[in-house]
């Protein structure tokens, strides 16, 4: 018994590698390299033994020829393609595979070719496996291949040794490039000139095979020794004793071709082209598998690419691919389309006139009636200054006003002209000084200029400090005349002007908006923020009960239609913008 059920699954899990959107397989073999009874082995595992799947590789098995049919349905709702392969693997057994592929019915040929190739890569398995010298041929080969660091030196290692496998005397690697086959590789060759003669050549017979869509080889029964074949061309001019060219295209991104040289002492045999379709069956997806995972972001990009236009032009899934596609171009014009664009700034609720209330001269706090907060009325009393001082000034001034005008009646009386003028001299500048003091000893009282509510100020807990002329004691705002200060960032200052509408959303209000209207626009950048912003003053056109100086919120001012893939992202472009132009020579 040679075939297990671990050498099946690690098939299952090469052909996963290989073909894409792999969903179950299932395996049926019958002989005598199998238990007794037979091997039923399924991927993923626990799927049992499904009577569709059985029926499926009966039929395949019988027919000898593939199966294909519609399988399981996805989760979408959509149906699997499914295919049913046989398997001849030599006299040890026969049955079939039967696999379940996510994929439009345009890749049922190629799926067709990759299970081929599984088939070919299973009886190299039991070839290696049943001869003691080869046991590890293969498996040497596409182990130094997954070695490798990169595509390029796998390609070298897998080349270099191929010729002790197949054999030959040397293998070369090629691809389509434009009309022609660019040899990529050639085995035991590490500076390949692609311009020689010989290297030309072999271009030329890679492009028939590949042309031809099958192995080409030379001598060939059918053909003539007259013939005017590439590959007779080749070995007449390069004395070898045979040639074979193996085309790899379905299945594969993009096609290779592998040309096996025959030289004189390594003569042709009969079996030899066999043994170059099992080499090249063995390591082409090796090779495809090491580019693919080596080539540039944008090579994968391109691929993946090509992928999903295939997967959009087939059947498979195709509801939920218009689906999909209706969403986007649903999202695409709800993108295109505009829609008002406000922008948004911190906002100050601030009163209309603010009138300052400030020490009239420099004194004591003798008393407090009204701290920051509260209402008051016209004439209401806010604070008193201490005015014993400015008392005691003004009985120092009565009495020397009593004093002069007693000197003076007695200069009139005697005639003393000279001592009258001085003594009425003396008499204004002593009233002058009583009346500057009456002014003072009025304006100790610090009284409200209108109604309103005072917005600044709390001398109930300091009384009796001292206090400079000009210093401000209270500030006072007016109820129901306010204004909003805005603060425009410099990115949307540019879009801002006098006589725009928006609205204003206050902290301690969430639940109301608020009209209003911008008037004026500062000249000048604030100085006190971090980030540069600008003052734009606005005025309210509604009132609204419980407003009060001070409040906090946010504004948003429209400034016209935008599009909306603009107002996502003009943010981001616009920085991106300006870093170009930062770092642009």
């Amino acid at each position: 018994m040679i075939l297990s059920e671990p050498l099946i699954k690690t098939w299952f899990a090469l052909q996963h590698r290989l073909i894409a959107g792999l969903q179950l397989a299932y395996v049926d073999l019958q002989g005598a390299g199998v238990p007794a009874g037979g091997l039923f082995v399924t991927y993923p595992d626990g799927l049992g033994r499904p009577a569709e799947l059985a029926l499926a590789a009966e039929l395949a098995r019988r027919s000898g020829a593939p199966v294909t049919g519609q399988g399981s349905q996805t989760e979408g709702g959509e149906s699997r393609l499914r295919i049913a392969y046989p398997l001849l693997l030599g006299d040890q057994a026969d049955g079939a595979v039967v696999v379940e592929v996510e994929a439009p019915l345009e890749r049922q040929v190629a799926i067709i070719e990759l299970l081929k190739w599984g088939e070919a890569w299973l009886n190299l398995a039991l070839r290696q496996l049943g001869e003691t010298r080869g046991e590890r041929a293969y498996a040497d080969v596409l182990s130094a291949g997954l070695e490798q660091p990169d595509y390029r030196d796998a390609v070298n290692a897998v080349l270099g040794l191929l010729p002790s496998q197949v054999p030959c005397t040397r293998v070369s690697l090629g691809r389509p490039r434009g009309r022609g086959v660019r040899v990529e590789a050639v085995s035991g060759i590490s500076q390949l000139n692609p311009h020689s003669r010989r290297v030309a050549g072999m271009g030329r017979v890679m492009r028939e095979a590949l042309d031809a869509g099958q192995p080409v080889h030379y001598p060939d029964d059918s053909t003539p020794d007259d013939s005017d074949s590439l590959c007779r061309k080749m070995v007449d001019a390069a004395r070898l004793s045979g040639v074979c060219c193996i085309p790899l295209v379905a299945g594969l991104s993009e096609p290779l071709v592998l040309l096996f040289e025959f030289a004189d002492d390594t003569p042709w045999h009969a079996d030899a082209v066999q043994s170059c379709r099992e080499a090249a069956y063995a390591i082409g997806p090796l090779l495809e598998l090491r580019r693919t995972q080596d080539a540039s972001w944008w090579r994968q990009q391109r691929a993946l690419g090509r992928l999903g236009l295939q997967r959009l032009r087939s059947g498979v899934g195709r509801a939920r691919r218009i689906a999909a596609l209706v969403a986007v171009l649903l999202l695409v014009a709800f993108a295109a389309g505009q829609r008002p664009y406000r922008v948004a700034a911190p906002a100050l609720v601030e009163g209309a006139v603010q009138q300052a209330v400030v020490a009239p001269f420099e004194g004591f706090v003798a008393a407090a009636g009204f701290r920051a907060g509260q209402m008051v009325s016209h004439g209401d009393l806010l604070a008193r200054l201490d005015d014993r001082d400015l008392k005691t000034e003004r009985r120092r001034l009565l009495a020397d006003e009593a004093e002069l005008l007693k000197q003076h009646r007695q200069a009139v009386a005697t005639l003393d002209h000279g001592e009258v003028k001085v003594l009425e001299a003396q008499l204004e500048q002593t009233r002058a000084g009583l009346a500057l003091v009456e002014g003072q000893l009025q304006r100790t009282a610090l009284r409200a200029p209108f109604d309103g509510v005072v917005i600044s100020g709390d001398w109930s807990r300091s009384l009796g400090v001292p206090v400079t002329r000009g210093e401000l004691l209270f500030e006072i705002a007016p109820l129901n005349d306010y204004r909003v200060a805005l603060q425009v960032s410099d990115r949307d200052i540019a879009q801002i002007q006098p006589g725009q509408a928006g609205q204003l959303v206050l902290s301690a209000l969430p639940r109301q908006d608020i009209a209003l209207t911008v008037t004026s626009i500062a000249s000048l950048a604030a100085d006190e923020v971090a980030a540069p912003t600008f003052r734009v003053d606005a005025t309210l056109q509604d009132g609204l009960p419980g407003l009060r100086p001070g409040m906090q919120g946010v504004a948003k001012v429209g400034v016209g239609e935008r599009r909306r893939w603009w107002i996502w992202t003009h943010a981001l472009t616009d920085w991106m913008r300006l870093q170009l132009w930062r770092w642009w020579p």
